[in-house]
């Protein structure tokens, strides 16, 4: 057992390539006709070890074989079921899985072997995560993690896990030393959209499906001299099925890539609302628009004065609720919109509109005329005589009526029905005390207390939670002429600066930053001081910067200085180079008391509207910087001289 190269591998599935199929259809007929049949036998009977045959039932059924035991004496087995599914067979989602064809190199494992108890699956995840953690406590990079099946000379099997090293490396423990060959390899994953999935059923629907449906529909043909393999790399499960022989080079792929679509920021709050009903994350989204996580945070916070999560929440909030308009089932509802349960769409619904999506459709929409009657009367004294005058029914009729439609009287629904309009009036900037006098609370505290009650948060954080976006082109064509803009030929800047976004937590809201940095009061206002001197004092710049030793893209803030002589060791040093530059700001004489509106208006009408609008005119190979001069901010946009 101690070979330091060992090269015996096995392959878990036999020649035929729909073998594995047939095979656990006769593990049902043998189970049929010999239910007391021992889990070894049964293996040998279908030329397998024990371990090679329940690493293939657990990937192959659904059910456990003790549950199959039990319930297979109730099947029809008479029954042909070639080319048809198997009773209890796993069925993978296909719509979940893409392929790709990758060749990889030879190469050296160095790899545990993990114990055969209980679910081997699991036992690898939590050996990933645990030797992650530690190498993240190191400052290490974890690498690839590659999980395979391997026997030794005796055919005793393990499940093994380990890394590559290289071929000629030292021995530094005792684990096992694997050679695995070159191959081209079929590579499976989960699509972006479900990579927050990967829990232990879903990496064995993956390797059924690599193992088993892929390899009967597949024109390429699976090499079982080969050994596949299990990946995990950059919090990414893939199954790797080695194939028999190189691809031709004229061979078209399946899953070839189409051209990628460069997305404007203008454009994400459409893609969110066209792809709504699927698992939206922010990490998805940022690989798909070509941001980093961080980055795609900052920006729509930026642009959009909410939250990236926030905003797509409350929109599958929103079209829920357009759903449950119709009547429709509010689970349902839920499962097609993915929240994470029905409790979890039940509270967010009720913080947004007030009431459980259960009640929605029966308190907003069953008697429409009835509903209509009270928002016209809302801010009248509304009584069952009234209304039941109005539409001609007695007063004992209507009261019996109104509570079996709504599930609660009159007055308990006309208190609720003031809380809702009033909220939404809160998103339309409306006074907390105004709002509490014009639906007749007694007081402040009255209102704030129904409203608690309605929607579990108080009216001042309901109103700051609105997630109603503008839209970029219209807010463009508004503004842009309260711009005014001036071309000009600018010297080499030199600046130090830092980054005014902590590297962790989340996004943050960079116009209120930069502003309560640039406070005078600001322990970081004296501190960029101390660094430019009196001359450059009033003279700042900050800008988008990507460190070439920094993964993220940064938001520095700092000091026009003369020369980078003493420097604090914790600033960075940028040199913008001259050029010519278009150069915009307000018409107003100081922007000090609307600084962070103004940068907001700026990135909108600037960074998304001018430089769309006069891309041909824009330089790509110099900076675009904001710059705060004697409490005035400037816009340099880098230009090309023609």
């Amino acid at each position: 057992m101690n070979t330091v190269n060992e090269t015996k591998t096995f392959s878990s599935l036999p020649e035929e390539e729909s073998a594995l199929w047939e095979r656990m259809r006769d593990t049902l007929l043998c189970l049929k006709t010999d239910n007391s049949i021992s889990v070894k036998d049964l293996a040998s009977r279908l030329a397998y070890s024990t371990q090679e045959f329940l690493y293939l039932a657990d990937i192959f059924f659904d059910n456990s074989l003790d549950a199959i035991r039990e319930q297979v004496q109730g099947l029809n087995m008479e029954e042909d079921y070639t080319n048809q599914v198997l009773p209890f067979e796993r069925i993978p989602d296909s719509s979940m899985i893409e392929y790709k064809v990758v060749r990889r190199m030879a190469q050296t494992v160095e790899a545990d072997m993990l114990p055969l108890e209980g679910d081997v699956f699991q036992n690898g995840m939590e050996y990933i995560e645990k030797d992650v953690k530690e190498k993240w406590k190191e400052r290490e990079r974890a690498g690839e993690y590659m999980q395979f099946w391997w026997h030794d000379d005796s055919y005793h099997f393990f499940y093994m896990i380990g890394q590559e090293v290289p071929k000629d490396a030292g021995r530094k423990s005792e684990k096992k030393r694997i050679d695995i060959g070159a191959s081209d390899y079929a590579v499976f994953t989960l699509k972006e959209q479900y990579w927050d999935k990967q829990a232990p059923d879903v990496i064995k629907m993956l390797i059924k499906y690599a193992l088993c449906d892929w390899i009967k529909q597949s024109e390429m043909h699976y090499d079982n001299r080969k050994m596949y393999f299990i990946s995990f790399e950059n919090g990414l499960y893939s199954v790797y099925l080695p194939l028999e022989k190189r691809m031709h080079s004229d061979y078209v792929m399946k899953n070839k890539k189409e051209e990628k679509k460069i997305y404007g920021v203008d454009e994400w709050i459409s893609y969110i609302d066209e792809h709504i009903t699927e698992n939206l994350t922010a990490k998805g989204l940022a690989k798909l628009f070509h941001y980093s996580e961080k980055h795609l945070k900052n920006i729509f916070q930026l642009y959009y004065e909410t939250r990236i999560t926030d905003y797509i929440k409350q929109r599958k909030l929103y079209f829920a609720a357009e759903e449950l308009k119709e009547g429709k089932n509010p689970e349902k509802v839920c499962a097609k919109y993915q929240f994470a349960s029905y409790s979890v769409f039940s509270n967010a619904f009720r913080k947004e509109y007030g009431v459980v999506p259960a009640k929605y459709y029966r308190m907003e929409f069953q008697n429409i005329a009835w509903i209509n009657y009270i928002d016209e009367h809302i801010t009248e004294d509304i009584t069952p005589e009234m209304m039941a005058e109005h539409f001609n029914y007695s007063r004992d009729y209507f009261r019996k009526a109104f509570q079996d439609d709504f599930g609660m009287g009159l007055s308990a629904y006309i208190s609720q029905r003031k809380i809702q309009k009033a909220a939404r009036e809160l998103r339309q900037g409306i006074k907390v005390a105004s709002l509490a006098k014009k639906y007749g609370f007694k007081s402040r505290n009255g209102f704030d207390k129904a409203f608690r009650k309605a929607f579990c948060t108080s009216p001042s954080k309901y109103a700051k939670a609105n997630t109603e976006v503008v839209d970029l082109n219209q807010f463009y064509s508004e503004y842009k002429d309260k711009m005014k803009v001036s071309f000009m030929d600018v010297d080499d800047i030199k600046m130090v600066g830092w980054t005014i976004i902590p590297n962790r937590g989340r996004e943050v809201d960079i116009p209120a930053q930069v502003a309560f940095w640039l406070d005078e009061d600001s322990p970081y206002f004296k501190k960029m001081n101390s660094v430019a001197g009196s001359a450059n004092g009033n003279d700042k710049i900050a800008m988008w910067y990507h460190d070439p030793e920094c993964i993220n893209i940064q938001y520095v803030l700092g000091p026009v200085v003369n020369n980078f002589t003493n420097v604090p060791e914790d600033a960075v040093k940028i040199e913008i180079a001259a050029g010519r530059f278009a150069v915009f700001e307000t018409d107003r004489e100081s922007d000090v008391d609307n600084l962070a509106d103004t940068i907001r208006m700026f990135s909108r009408c600037v960074f998304y509207g001018w430089i769309k609008e006069h891309r041909d005119m824009v330089s790509l190979q110099n900076f675009t910087f904001e710059r705060y001069i004697n409490k005035k901010v400037y816009i340099y946009v880098p230009i090309s001289v023609k």
